[in-house]
């Protein structure tokens, strides 16, 4: 039998690495994004390879409830789901006075809202075949920084989603897996936004943490083979922890967050904070 997986936020990044990987190893992948028609052409080689038979695509804005809807109704009408792979994401940047309510529903509409309306609908599909859900959650899902609370809080709740669905999924074979990559210098930082509102207590800030953002993914290294690899692994039943990092930048903070006693870490993560965000940097 030929195991099928959706993938949502194809056009770039991760998403369409992983495209390539499930196709290579055999799936039948179905690829959702926004704008399908006008991004076609991104998939010529792989369609022209597989075929459609292997390869579909949808349009999924996942703000949009017909859209969300149509996706469900194809994917239920083929009858059967090995694997869901949460992608598709939306970051929302800037102090908290600066973004509005818009925006930060749109934020969690994206990365939170839209994937619990998938993973309700197709948990029938996954319990049948003892598949798998992967949930691409980043460093902001364990960590929080300064001017990103929005996107950190919609993280955050993704992931808290992701680790009870595993406690209660597990016992009806359906595996449930997180991966959380660094810095990765693919172009997915394209899919963000900063607040609309410009209140000048936080321009300084907020300039230093958009030259900060422009270094860091500039020197990152291209890590999509790597969670490409991952995903395809979990999905054929590797073993693997619940949480899996990418990146050194990653390790780091995640042991910085998990064995530096609280009493340590909030005093020395405030004091980078304020070295990095608060002082003119020529």
């Amino acid at each position: 039998m030929i195991k099928s997986v959706v993938i949502t936020g194809v056009s770039s990044g991760f998403g369409r690495g992983m495209v390539d990987e499930f196709l290579q190893r055999g799936w039948q992948v179905i690829a959702t994004m926004r704008n399908v028609d006008s991004k076609r052409e991104l998939f010529a080689a792989p369609l022209a390879q597989y075929g459609e038979e292997k390869l579909t695509l949808l349009n999924l804005d996942l703000t949009d409830s017909e859209q969300v809807k149509s996706v469900i109704d194809t994917v239920l009408n083929y009858g059967s789901l090995h694997c869901l792979i949460h992608n598709a994401a939306f970051r929302i940047f800037g102090a908290l006075e600066n973004l509005s309510e818009a925006q930060i529903r749109h934020q969690f509409e994206v990365n939170f809202f839209g994937a619990v309306s998938l993973t309700q609908a197709f948990l029938p599909l996954l319990r049948q075949s003892q598949g798998s859900i992967i949930f691409i959650s980043s460093t902001f899902g364990f960590c929080p920084y300064p001017l990103t609370s929005a996107h950190c809080a919609s993280k955050h709740a993704l992931e808290g989603f992701a680790e009870s669905l595993y406690y209660e999924l597990q016992p009806h074979g359906v595996d449930v897996a997180i991966i959380e990559p660094g810095a990765s210098q693919t172009n997915s930082m394209q899919n963000r936004a900063w607040g609309a509102g410009d209140s000048p207590t936080y321009q300084l800030q907020t300039a230093n943490y958009q030259k900060l953002q422009q270094r860091i993914t500039g020197n990152a290294a291209n890590n999509t083979p790597i969670v490409a690899r991952l995903a395809a692994d979990i999905a054929a039943g590797k073993r693997h922890p619940f949480r899996s990092r990418v990146g050194t930048d990653a390790q780091i903070t995640y042991l910085f967050q998990k064995f530096l006693p609280q009493r340590l870490r909030i005093p020395l993560a405030n004091f980078i904070y304020k070295s990095l965000f608060c002082q003119e940097v020529k």
